[in-house]
């Protein structure tokens, strides 16, 4: 297999003193300055892969790749260029977390529309663009998901709720595909807590022992590095779904989701009470005493993109 030497998005960096071959194949991974995203890199690279990044800032340099591209991740055509890059495996890792939140806890409009856009609309757009324009020899599409799908959170709403909307397109749109153009294989990884700065991310609305849960889940985490070449193993076989390990807490609240939602939703109902630092804020704003903060915020909302 021999490709020509251009790509319709630009090289933002190459790695120092690498000779492409393009007789190897060739991953595309999106959300490469990401944690997860330069592990999974880093795997490919010791795989003997060409290596492309994908990201949407200007001017980044990775010596995990051998060249980095510019994709804004949003849009129909976005998706088209992604497909453009003619990779074997595309991996689809970007994501964003929620690092901003109004008064009272309360999930913000253009926090909530840009997780949604980054992690489930836009992969819906490139397995759509996949689908119409098919391909003359095997791709795996591997979009990210987390073990945290199927399980509502109030803590992380807009999170939980855009990896569970992934999770049903690709396993609702998927076999179309696979069955429309038997060379596309449309896949799902759902990685856990991923040791590093952002495994700390839902922790806007907690209060101080609901903090201390999620720190001692965050010192036991794997380091990214373990996890991605867990990834890239899976993603060399024949599994169409794949996990990280789920906590049986995990597992027990998405039976309880789909088998009693409405149990389910006072349950949530419960733990806020319990949970949420914004218990206090609530009290106040029913006996006429609460009035309006503004947002908050915690450090950078990419995981990656």
């Amino acid at each position: 297999m021999s490709r020509p030497d251009a790509d319709p998005l630009r090289p933002e960096s190459e790695v120092a003193g690498s000779a492409l071959s393009f007789d190897r194949r060739r991953v595309a991974i999106t959300g490469v300055t990401g944690t997860l995203g330069d592990a999974l890199a880093r795997a490919y690279l010791a795989r003997g892969f060409e290596v492309v990044g994908v990201t949407h800032r200007a001017n980044v340099e990775s010596h995990s790749c051998h060249r980095v591209v510019r994709c804004a991740q949003a849009t129909v055509t976005d998706a088209e260029q992604l497909l453009d890059l003619d990779p074997d495996v595309l991996i689809l890792n970007a994501g964003r977390i929620e690092t901003a939140i109004g008064p009272a806890g309360t999930p913000l409009a253009g926090e909530t529309a840009e997780i949604f856009t980054l992690n489930a609309i836009f992969p819906a757009l490139v397995v759509a663009a996949v689908g119409s324009r098919g391909t003359r020899r095997r791709l795996d599409l591997v979009a990210i998901g987390s073990i945290a799908d199927g399980s509502p959170s109030c803590f992380g709403p807009a999170y939980h709720a855009s990896k569970t909307a992934l999770h049903s397109f690709i396993a609702g749109a998927g076999p179309i595909v696979n069955a429309a153009h038997p060379l596309i294989r449309v896949r799902l990884y759902r990685p856990g807590v991923i040791r590093g700065p952002l495994s700390f991310a839902p922790c806007l609305r907690l209060n101080r022992q609901g903090r201390a849960l999620r720190a001692r889940r965050c010192r036991n985490a794997p380091e990214a590095s373990l996890i991605a070449e867990r990834i890239a193993d899976w993603i060399a076989g024949d599994a169409w779904v794949g996990s990280d390990p789920a906590p049986l807490s995990f597992r027990a609240l998405q039976f309880l989701h789909a088998a009693a939602p409405d149990l389910y939703y006072r349950l949530q109902r419960l733990g806020w009470r319990r949970g949420s630092r914004f218990e206090e804020v609530s009290l106040r704003e029913q006996t006429g005493a609460w009035s309006a903060q503004p947002a908050e915020k915690l450090g950078s909302k990419e995981s990656g993109v």
